[in-house]
């Protein structure tokens, strides 16, 4: 096992370990996260809540994922095109990854989505409507970071977006401009942040109970 599974694995059990104890520190069970990555999933586990999102388990390449929040709207109302790995517009960028075309692809519109946790299409599509039906738009958090390919535009873009409840993770310094970005420390070869090192709960970075409460 690599370092990095070995640290997701001990963040499981500590997330899950503590769900209930941090779900007293939150004032409400429905809120939606709209992230990048799987996140958000890993964030409502962390308060054992049930998971009101459709981005669960899946990513996005960092320029079609602000295409998606840009227009969240307009995305969610199209129906996923399913396509071959090999078709993907960054397949030459994720073929090095051994994982990749083990897992569906989908295609929204102009974005691509990788359902990097979901074992086939049908499933991709019974989660997805269903958790499209959960989102609470009262009370959303839009989550993102430096993966995937994310680059400055990205991160700027991210940043004009007009939705008060924003919050990026990155561990590029030269990022710590931005009023939405939350700089985290990592090892100096790290040249973007690992899913082991985003935040949940109340950490030394930012308390995330805090954000769920205000949003």
């Amino acid at each position: 096992m690599t370092i990095e599974g070995l640290r997701l694995k001990l963040l499981e059990i500590r997330r899950k370990s503590l769900a209930d104890y941090r779900r007293n520190k939150i004032n409400k069970s429905r809120f939606t996260i709209i992230s990048n990555n799987c996140w958000g999933g890993e964030c409502y586990e962390s308060y054992n809540l049930i998971k009101q999102s459709p981005t669960i388990g899946l990513f996005f390449m960092a320029t079609d994922y602000i295409k998606f929040i840009s227009n969240i709207k307009h995305y969610l109302n199209q129906k996923i095109e399913f396509i071959n790995p090999k078709e993907s517009k960054y397949f030459y960028s994720l073929k090095k990854d051994p994982h990749f075309g083990s897992y569906p692809v989908g295609k929204l519109d102009d974005i691509e989505i990788f359902f990097m946790h979901y074992s086939s299409e049908e499933q991709v599509l019974k989660k997805w409507n269903r958790r499209i039906k959960r989102i609470n738009w009262d009370h959303i958090i839009y989550k993102f970071n430096d993966q995937n390919g994310c680059t400055e535009k990205d991160i700027q873009n991210f940043e004009k977006l007009p939705y008060k409840n924003k919050i990026c993770f990155s561990v590029n310094k030269k990022y710590k401009k931005y009023s939405d970005v939350v700089i985290i420390n990592a090892p100096k070869s790290h040249k973007f942040i690992r899913a082991s090192y985003e935040p949940f709960g109340n950490s030394k970075y930012i308390n995330i109970n805090e954000i769920i409460n205000e949003c």
